[in-house]
C-alpha cells in the first residue's frame, strides 16, 4: 500500500501542471467511478505507467527475439497503447457497473423509501437513512448528499443538485431530480414513493421476463444452429474418411483437428462475445 501511495505522488511530479486548467470530462468520470485522485494524477499516473510498460517491453522483447527492431518496435508500440488505453477503460467500466448497481436497487430502495414515508419521515432523513444501509452505490450517493449537507453546511436541494449533475444512471437521475421538486416543495412524498416503488418493481418484472426469454432464444439457436452444424460436419468428416472419399487438399485427419480445436472453440468464443455484449449493460 505504502508503495502505491509513493509510486502515485512520484508520477504527479510530472503531471502536477495539469491540475492548473480544469479537465471536466476526466474529473466527471473520477467522480463517478469514486476513484479519489485529480485529473493531474490520473493522467500522468497513466502516461508514466505506459511509459514503464513499454521500457519493460523494450528491453525483454531485445533479448528475446535477440535485436530484431521490427518485433522489438511493435512489441513496445503495442505494450505502451494498451497500457495507456486501459486506464480509461478502467474507469469506463466502473462507471458501468456502478450504474448497474444502481438501476438494480433500485425498485427495492424506493420500497424501503416509501415505508420510511409512511411513517412521517421526513425527505432528508429519508435519505440519510438510506445512506447508511446496505444498497450499494445508492447508499454510497446518498452519503455524498448527507456528507455535504451535515458537514460542509449546504441546503439539501443543491447537494441533490450536485448528485444530480454527477450520477451516472439516468433512471436514478430522473428521481433525484423529483426528490429535489419534493424537497424544495415539502408536499407529495409518501406518494410519490408508493407510485414510483410499484412502477419500477413492474418494469423490472418485465425485463426480467424479457431477459429470460432472448435468452432462451439464444440457447435453442446455439444448440440448434452452432453446436449441431460443428458435430454434423466433424460426423461428415469421420464418414468420408471411413469410406475413402476425396476431401480435396486436406486429409480427414486434418480436418477433423480443425473443426474440433479450432472452430468450435472459435465459435464458442464468438457466441459467448455476442453474449457479454447485449448482457453486460442488463439491470437484470
Amino acid at each position: 500500500m505504502k508503495f502505491t501511495e509513493r509510486y502515485k505522488m512520484f508520477c504527479y511530479h510530472f503531471g502536477r501542471y495539469i491540475d492548473e486548467t480544469p479537465h471536466d470530462s476526466v474529473t466527471k468520470m473520477l467522480y463517478q467511478s469514486d476513484v479519489e485522485m485529480t485529473s493531474g494524477m490520473f493522467v500522468s499516473l497513466a502516461g508514466v505507467t505506459a511509459l514503464v510498460a513499454g521500457a519493460m517491453m523494450f528491453v525483454s522483447s531485445t533479448i528475446a527475439f535477440r535485436g530484431d527492431m521490427a518485433y522489438v518496435t511493435a512489441l513496445s508500440v503495442f505494450t505502451f497503447a494498451i497500457t495507456l488505453a486501459g486506464f480509461p477503460f478502467v474507469l469506463y467500466n466502473k462507471i458501468s457497473a456502478k450504474k448497474m448497481n444502481i438501476e438494480q436497487e433500485l425498485p427495492y430502495m424506493l420500497g424501503y423509501m416509501s415505508v420510511l414515508a409512511s411513517a412521517g419521515t421526513s425527505p432528508i432523513d429519508v435519505i440519510r437513512r438510506i445512506s447508511i444501509e446496505e444498497y450499494g452505490h445508492i447508499s454510497k450517493e446518498f452519503g455524498k448528499v448527507i456528507y455535504r449537507v451535515d458537514i460542509l453546511g449546504e441546503d439539501a436541494v443543491t447537494a441533490m443538485s450536485d448528485l444530480i449533475q454527477n450520477t451516472p444512471s439516468e433512471m436514478f437521475r430522473a428521481i433525484c431530480i423529483d426528490l429535489a421538486n419534493i424537497v424544495h416543495s415539502g408536499s407529495g412524498f409518501r406518494d410519490y414513493l408508493e407510485i414510483k416503488s410499484r412502477d419500477l418493481m413492474t418494469m423490472r418484472r418485465l425485463i426480467q421476463k424479457e431477459f429470460v426469454d432472448s435468452l432462451s432464444v439464444y440457447g435453442e439457436g446455439y444448440l440448434g444452429g452452432v453446436v449441431m452444424s460443428v458435430v454434423l460436419a466433424v460426423l461428415g468428416i469421420v464418414v468420408c474418411g471411413a469410406l475413402g472419399i476425396d476431401m480435396g487438399i486436406f486429409a480427414p485427419r486434418d480436418l477433423f483437428n480443425v473443426f474440433v480445436y479450432f472452430v468450435l472453440p472459435f465459435v464458442n468464443i464468438i457466441f459467448l462475445a455476442m453474449l457479454s455484449m447485449k448482457y453486460s449493460r442488463s439491470p437484470v
